[in-house]
């Protein structure tokens, strides 16, 4: 799967993604920018006031309050795992996965 056909007729699944990324501090500056720069739009399209793309998604999602850090420390776990197993870990891998696994229907 492509990353245009993993988003296609799935808006939410790109923030999603890039909720994920962005809380391991793995997304590029310039998409959280441009993540910003669309949120009258998101937070219009989803009629839900926030203050950021990110506040949106976790409201949207209905998500606990400690979700970026119960993100980073299963990230953590699995970084560790997969080193111990003689692996590298792939963050956008785990990411898709992860956010495929909880969110699939999105």
């Amino acid at each position: 799967m492509t990353l245009s056909t993993r988003y296609q007729g799935k808006p939410m699944l790109v923030y999603l993604d890039a909720y994920v990324l962005d809380a391991l501090g793995a997304l590029e500056p310039e998409k959280s920018a441009g993540f910003q720069d669309m949120l009258p739009k998101l937070r219009a399209a989803l009629n839900t006031e926030a203050d950021t793309w990110q506040q949106v998604v976790e409201r949207t999602m209905e998500m606990p309050p400690d979700s970026v850090d119960a993100l980073r420390a299963m990230w953590e776990r699995h970084v560790h795992e997969t080193i111990n197993a003689g692996g590298t870990p792939d963050v956008l891998e785990w990411t898709h996965a992860l956010v495929d696994a909880r969110f699939g229907d999105e």
